[in-house]
């Protein structure tokens, strides 16, 4: 007798395993739209599947893959949220026992979750996928048919290449800029110099050479003024040109007189 009841709780089991494992691969997923949105500092992760199965046995478990670098995740199956989920590294196994829902039905599951801006979308399919598609910012960036279970793929969506783009062409403005100021530094420099070496270049005799033919083009001025060759306006002008040139000279010969002294 007890082996009997071993016997027919082994039985039991295998049946219970293979009954499962049917259950399993008689549903696929018709339609699987994956959208991924830029929000902030990480990536809002919208999953839609819709499933279907070829028998009219109910639903006990439904299982959803989600890569493990994933926060926040909630799921939903048809609108409602499981009675329990189990986690098993990066599958969520629902129980959906109480939903009362059918293989031969329709099933849509929604899936969001957030991740870190920088980290890969990997995703793997866990039944038999008609087609599965990737959007990101609006854009589809993949889209695929007739995935096998256990099909996997890996979008780099912030590619690092980027970043490094970034640096450098920060670094390449900045050498710019520093280059641009060196330069002004170096032309207001030279031309400091230059007019140094002029002013140095103009010797006590030159310059007493230049005061005695001002003061004699003052003389001049005052005599054709005098004589009425030369308007009131004309004479005021060349007199206070010749009379201010002669007054910085005059400077220059002192400053050289007391750099000799």
């Amino acid at each position: 007798m007890r082996k009997v009841i071993i016997y027919l709780v082994v039985c039991i089991t295998v049946a219970a395993t293979l009954f499962a494992m049917a259950s399993e691969e008689n549903v696929d997923t018709i339609e699987h739209e994956i959208t991924i949105t830029t929000q902030n500092e990480f990536l809002f992760v919208n999953e839609v599947l819709t499933i279907q199965g070829s028998t009219n046995e109910s639903y006990e478990t439904l299982t959803v893959w989600v890569q493990n670098d994933a926060n926040n995740v909630d799921i939903l199956v048809n609108s409602n949220t499981p009675s329990s989920i189990a986690e098993n590294g990066s599958e969520y196994i629902c129980n959906i026992s109480s939903l009362g829902i059918t293989e031969e039905d329709s099933t849509q599951v929604k899936v969001t979750y957030e991740l870190d801006k920088n980290v890969e979308f990997t995703k793997k399919v866990v039944r038999s996928t008609d087609s599965i598609s990737v959007i990101f910012d609006q854009e589809e960036i993949y889209t695929a048919t007739n995935l096998a279970p256990g099909s996997s793929f890996n979008l780099q969506l912030y590619k690092p290449t980027e970043q490094t783009l970034n640096w450098f062409y920060t670094v390449l403005i900045l050498l710019l800029l520093v280059l641009i100021v060196v330069l002004v530094a170096y032309a207001f420099r030279k031309q400091k110099s230059t007019k140094i070496k002029q002013t140095a270049g103009e010797t006590e005799e030159l310059l007493s050479t230049k005061k005695t033919l001002l003061m004699s083009l003052l003389k001049d001025v005052e005599k054709q003024h005098r004589a009425k060759h030369i308007s009131d306006d004309t004479y005021h002008k060349l007199k206070e040109r010749y009379k201010q040139e002669a007054v910085e000279t005059m400077k220059q010969l002192e400053d050289i007189n007391s750099k000799v002294k």
